[in-house]
């Protein structure tokens, strides 16, 4: 005896939710917006920490990667590029190597611009990237190698690399003003 075959049947869709608009955005206050910018940047700055100095904090590292360390002002001159290790703090990684003496007759040192002393009788690394550099923060690129954010309190300066930096602010969910970087 055969089995009549089932014959398809429509299926009944739900109704469709009816069409809202989005809620609309808050208007900026573009004054707001400025004076948090100036207050996060002034806040950014003040907490930059002198590279001569021991560093603020403490910034563990958990990956294996590589740390790009500019040799002058904008990179110039190159950059070195060393490889830092799980469980190191990048922080005073970054102290230790500006802290390191370059050789007066170094071949390495070329025709660099020493803004501490212009004899260079120890000249230490840190001493070509400025008159008074200072870690602002880092940045990690695409690869997942670190780049560092300096900010030079005599030059009015910021940049990493050989490029300058920036950043702007934010709305978040909460309302507060946050820092996005560029």
């Amino acid at each position: 005896m055969a089995i009549p075959k089932e014959e398809p049947r429509d299926a009944v869709l739900p109704p469709a939710p009816p069409v809202t608009k989005a809620a609309p955005k808050p208007s900026v206050d573009h004054k707001a917006r400025k004076d948090a910018l100036k207050s996060l940047s002034a806040n950014r700055r003040a907490s930059a920490w002198q590279i001569h100095r021991w560093p603020y904090e403490k910034r563990i590292v958990y990956g294996r990667t590589r740390v790009h360390l500019p040799r002058t002002y904008l990179a110039q001159d190159g950059v070195d590029v060393r490889i830092i290790r799980p469980g190191q703090d990048l922080n005073q990684f970054v102290h230790r190597y500006y802290l390191e003496e370059v050789e007066k007759d170094s071949k390495e040192r070329g025709e660099w611009t020493n803004y501490v002393t212009a004899d260079g009788v120890v000249a230490r690394r840190h001493e070509y990237l400025g008159p008074d550099p200072r870690v602002a923060g880092f940045h990690w690129d695409a690869n997942g190698e670190i780049h560092i954010k300096w900010w030079d309190a005599f030059l009015q300066d910021q940049w990493t690399d050989k490029q300058k930096w920036s950043f702007e602010v934010m709305l978040n969910e909460d309302g507060e003003w946050v820092e996005i970087d560029d």
